[in-house]
């Protein structure tokens, strides 16, 4: 029986495995309030979510943007506005880069205080 020596020098390549991660967004515009509950549900689930407003009254908006915004807040997440009444309300794990000269500038924020103005 032969005996195999090791080489030494001997290397072996490294497996390489493709990892694809499925990066899911929520596209809504709620009827009510009463939605709130299942959206922080996926933002706890890091899940971002674009909300529009646009057809909600005013008072239930306002409801939905600041119930939407302390949840965001105490997720340590970000609030985006996309357009009148449109927001993006995306978790700690989804990065926002602003890209109109308002937005960098800072006058944004402002905005997104109180986007009813």
């Amino acid at each position: 029986m032969k005996e195999m020596k090791e080489d030494k020098d001997q290397r072996t390549a490294g497996t390489v495995s493709r990892v694809t991660s499925q990066f899911k967004m929520i596209v809504i515009e709620p009827k009510s309030f009463d939605e709130c509950p299942k959206l922080v549900d996926s933002l706890k689930a890091r899940k971002p979510i674009i909300i529009n407003l646009e057809r909600v009254e005013s008072d239930t908006a306002r409801k939905i943007f600041d119930f939407l915004s302390g949840a965001t807040y105490a997720l340590a997440g970000n609030v985006q506005k996309v357009a009148n009444n449109i927001f993006l309300f995306a978790p700690e794990n989804v990065d926002i880069t602003a890209q109109t000269e308002q937005q960098k500038s800072g006058g944004f924020n402002d905005s997104i205080k109180n986007p009813w103005r």
